[in-house]
């Protein structure tokens, strides 16, 4: 079975990726900036080969790869994705790379063109990587809105508040999808023949749920009333910011969610 270069390989997505791989037999090579985490996570196998590097490392990265046929590429930097995935995409290919699974953006969000930061560099390194000259096949994968992202948020306000908040209107339902989930399809798609998947793209979501939906299934969970909170865009920019993440990604999630769910419905009748 072909060997899979695992780039992102410590955190949660890459995580589930490559304990999957292994669980199906694939030799796997780990890309990690800490070895001594990866070890941690990873129980002992001949089939798992731990190499430690950055973004910056292409050195390192290029050497490791020769002699894999496939590669899945997580990169969670948004200041120079489109720069990190097309260089280590180019240096893939070049190797003999055959397949690239990539975790791009959902489509769900790409309202029309330029209209969401997130979405847009995650276009603009798709574009990148499948405009390389004589490349092997690229597959992305195209989640909807993570459940363990919000979720890092949620358990402070539960904790605190004994409420979950948000800018969505509180019966309005978005997609959502486990990391579990999209590691799956990943790994699916990783040791199936790369010539069944071709240069496919996946939309994947698993469940569909609004504010309320939420507050009440953690209201069963956890044995005790949580309540859904609307806020205001401002207040949920200032609370995106407040746990450090850059103006244009607070901007254009909040611009999304505060109103997403109108330029849809207009949408329906242009």
């Amino acid at each position: 079975m072909s060997k899979v270069f695992v780039l992102g390989a410590t955190g949660q997505l890459g995580a589930a990726v490559v304990k999957g791989l292994l669980e199906k037999n694939v030799s796997v090579t780990a890309y990690v900036r800490n070895a001594s985490k990866a070890e941690k996570m990873f129980a002992k196998s001949s089939n798992l080969n731990v190499v430690q590097g950055d973004y910056d490392d292409l050195d390192v990265f290029k050497a490791a790869v020769t002699g894999h046929e496939r590669l899945f590429l997580m990169v969670q930097s948004f200041t120079d994705m489109r720069g990190v995935k097309y260089a280590f995409a180019k240096i893939a290919y070049e190797a003999g790379v055959k397949q690239i699974v990539d975790i791009s953006c959902t489509q769900e969000m790409a309202l029309s063109w330029r209209s969401n930061t997130v979405c847009e560099v995650h276009r603009e390194s798709e574009e990148a990587i499948i405009s390389i000259p004589n490349r092997g096949k690229f597959v992305a994968l195209r989640p909807s809105g993570f459940f363990s992202n919000f979720f890092h948020g949620d358990v402070h306000t539960v904790r605190h508040a004994n409420a979950i908040m948000g800018c969505v209107p509180s019966d309005e339902k978005r997609m959502w999808i486990s990391p579990t989930d999209i590691s799956l399809v990943a790994v699916n798609v990783l040791t199936e023949p790369i010539e069944q998947h071709k240069d496919c793209v996946y939309e994947m979501t698993s469940e569909s749920l609004s504010g309320d939906d939420r507050a009440q299934i953690l209201s069963k969970v956890l044995g005790k009333d949580i309540k859904y909170v609307l806020r205001s865009a401002v207040e949920e920019y200032k609370a995106l910011t407040g746990h450090g993440m850059p103006h244009d990604i607070a901007y254009g999630l909040v611009d999304y969610f505060s109103l997403g769910h109108v330029n849809r419905e207009k949408s329906q009748y242009e």
